[in-house]
């Protein structure tokens, strides 16, 4: 692993491709440039020699003087070749003084210690054998072959070992055109050839490998160059991995790398405020989805939730982490159902179903990818329970307001008929006919103001008149004009004798009037009804008590809803049309107050509510 670690290493490649050719270039150098040099000198060698012998053959043939050796001599100084002439017998028939001490050197070295034949076998000579006496006599050189070809008028050139020099040379021979047949031998060592090659070599090498030195460090620092900016960009990288976006590439080259990170910088900050963009979106969405008052559920094509805000844990009462999980393992059978077949229809569907006692509407849609392909299906959820019980309470309205007026006005229609009719025979029956006429008249007067009341309360289009009000003296006031009502009933005021607070009288005696009025309406004619008045520091509490019939439990939260009425049942032929808690909470509120309520079913009511000393609109 740690070897192919090094060779996938960048820096490694390059270096590697710095070091790889000079490698080549001093293999090749060391294989094959001795030969070639060896071979090179060993032929220009022989040209020379070519030339050389022509030379010598020219001279030989001009020479006058009859001195043959004497001539060669002077040619071998001058050439620095050594010359021998040799006839058809094989004998030497001229040679130079250079020849001539080499032949007898040779001869007397090795007759005496018998070692010619080893050393011709050992050299490679072509024609080798015992050399004796008459060998050295009738082939001296041993060419036998070549002196043969010569003889025959062909130019020879060869190299081998010379037994006389005991060393590499090189020799050409060439006929010589005279009377007799003779041939010319120039030899010349290789010796000095292969020395000279063994220089250029060594010089050869010794420049490649300074070359090699200096392209490693020519090549180190260039890759060094090269692989410190993409180094940095991969420490870059893996930071921007974790998150971290604010550190740039700096000291970047001025070229192809440097434009790389320079374009990895720009993209590093458009990823930052990309994330960013999203991030805030994210955001934004998610507090969109916290805040909104439906339930969103967005579920995968495998089923998986993978979507759902607060208000839906809420309407079901999740408190458990469900995001993909199996949504049929936490929501009812009637929604995993329209999940279905939407899944199948793949169509938007709506439902509406009952659930733990909720009135649940469920809109599920399909989403689908740009491929048409369904990714998954998105289903708002809304708890209507609220709104259908308002929208009931509205159709009761409109049931007991219509009952209100039908049945005043068909009363109005029957006396104004009676009387039209001349069927009312008398001033007195007629007068009483008009005085019901009028009765009822006010009181679908009084219907049509509170349901006016009620709309400009809630639109906040009445405005308070603050004044100083005795308390005490307008609970009293309120009181002797309920006394008609009163009945066997007893109504006792406990607190304060005196208590001066700044509210808007008018306003504050119609919630004292509803309060009082229905706890004589729903207790019994020997009843008791209490009207506590508490002193608390800012503000004042007024509590009206009764042990009438009460209002259930279930019912409490639902009395101060508008056209709200509690059960006609337990307690028969009571007038109202809901419109009288709505419009004495609306009042409390409106004059910075609160009210609430205590009650149990057959134990009576207490509505408390408390004002504040001082009002400022």
């Amino acid at each position: 692993m740690l070897v192919l670690k090094m060779i996938n290493n960048l820096f490694n490649k390059i270096m590697g491709s710095y070091i790889l050719l000079p490698i080549l270039i001093l293999a090749v150098l060391v294989i094959f440039l001795p030969q070639y040099l060896e071979d090179y000198f060993v032929e220009a060698k022989q040209e020379e020699l070519i030339r050389k012998s022509k030379l010598v053959t020219r001279l030989i043939k001009q020479d006058q003087s009859g001195n043959i050796n004497q001539l060669l001599s002077n040619l071998e100084k001058m050439l620095n070749t050594s010359l021998v002439v040799i006839d058809q017998a094989g004998e030497i028939v001229n040679q130079g003084r250079q020849m001539g001490r080499m032949m007898q050197g040779m001869v007397n070295g090795m007759m005496g210690h018998g070692m010619m034949q080893g050393m011709m076998k050992d050299l490679g000579m072509k024609n080798h054998g015992m050399m004796g006496q008459g060998m050295m006599r009738n082939n001296p050189l041993g060419l036998k072959e070549e002196l043969d070809k010569v003889l025959a008028g062909e130019k020879v050139v060869f190299k081998g070992m010379s037994p006389m020099l005991g060393q590499p040379v090189i020799t050409v021979g060439i006929p010589v055109e005279t009377d007799k047949r003779l041939a010319l031998f120039l030899i010349a060592p290789i010796y000095g050839l292969q020395e000279m090659a063994v220089k250029i070599r060594n010089l050869t090498l010794r420049i490649t490998l300074g070359a090699i030195i200096v392209a490693l460090l020519l090549g180190y620092f260039i890759t060094r160059g090269i692989t410190r900016p993409l180094q940095k960009m991969k420490v870059q990288a893996q930071r921007i991995a974790a998150g971290n976006f604010d550190q740039q590439l700096s000291d970047l080259p001025n070229d192809e790398i440097g434009e790389l990170g320079v374009s990895f910088n720009y993209m590093s900050q458009k990823l930052a405020q990309n994330i960013n963009a999203l991030a805030k979106e994210k955001t934004r969405m998610k507090e969109m989805l916290t805040s909104m008052t439906e339930g969103v559920l967005g579920i995968a094509a495998n089923e998986k939730v993978m979507l759902a805000n607060p208000k839906l844990k809420e309407i079901f009462s999740l408190e458990e982490e469900i995001i993909n999980y199996n949504f049929s393992d936490y929501f009812p059978n009637e929604l995993i159902d329209l999940v279905e077949e939407v899944l199948v229809n793949k169509k938007e569907i709506k439902r509406e179903f009952e659930w733990q006692d909720q009135i649940i509407t469920a809109q599920a849609a399909p989403v689908k990818g740009g491929d048409g392909q369904l990714w998954g299906i998105i289903i708002l959820i809304r708890d209507v329970t609220e709104i259908r019980k308002l929208d009931q309470m509205r159709r009761l309205f409109v049931a007991n307001v219509s009952h209100e007026l039908k049945t005043p006005l068909t009363a109005v229609r029957g006396y104004l008929e009676a009387i039209l009719d001349g069927v009312v025979n008398s001033r007195e029956l007629e007068e009483e006919y008009l005085d019901r006429v009028l009765k009822e008249t006010n009181r679908m007067s009084d219907l049509v103001t509170d349901i006016l009341d009620l709309s400009r309360l809630q639109a906040g289009q009445i405005d308070f008149e603050i004044e100083e009000v005795n308390l005490i003296s307008l609970i009293k006031s309120v009181i002797i004009n309920l006394e008609s009502k009163l009945e066997a009933r007893e109504i006792i005021i406990e607190g304060s004798k005196e208590l001066i607070i700044k509210t808007d009288a008018s306003k504050l005696k119609e919630v004292v009037i509803n309060l009082i009025s229905n706890a004589i309406k729903f207790t019994d004619s020997d009843g008791e009804i209490k009207v506590q008045i508490k002193d608390n520091k800012n503000q004042v509490v007024v509590g009206i008590i009764d042990n009438g019939i009460g209002i259930p439990k279930a019912e409490l939260s639902y009395i101060w809803e508008r056209f709200y009425q509690v059960d006609r049942a337990r307690k028969p032929n009571k007038e109202g049309t809901g419109l009288g808690l709505a419009i004495v909470k609306e009042i409390v509120e409106g004059l910075g107050g609160k009210i609430e309520v205590d009650s149990t079913k057959g134990e009576g009511s207490k509505f408390k509510f408390k004002l504040p000393k001082n009002y400022f609109h």
